[in-house]
């Protein structure tokens, strides 16, 4: 399936809260309290995989441009 960019994004959001929501109404905590729990937490979850990726490919990049430095337990003696 080749799916567009917003349409993965949305149906990966869709998944993220239908997971977190019956992980915690088969918890112990209500049906309400879930859904909300769902909507405050969605976001953040989607926000740290961003982050994350983010952080990733700044390291990559950081370690391209800073290559000829070599760490100190990588030199030789």
């Amino acid at each position: 399936m080749n799916l567009s960019r917003r349409t993965r994004y949305v149906l990966s959001a869709v998944a993220i809260y239908v997971v977190l929501v019956l992980v915690w109404r088969f918890s112990g905590i209500g049906w309400w309290l879930a859904l909300g729990a769902g909507v405050v937490a969605t976001p953040l979850v989607m926000w740290m995989t961003w982050l994350r990726r983010r952080f990733n490919e700044r390291a990559v990049e950081f370690g391209r441009r800073h290559r000829l430095f070599a760490w100190p337990e990588d030199r030789r003696r």
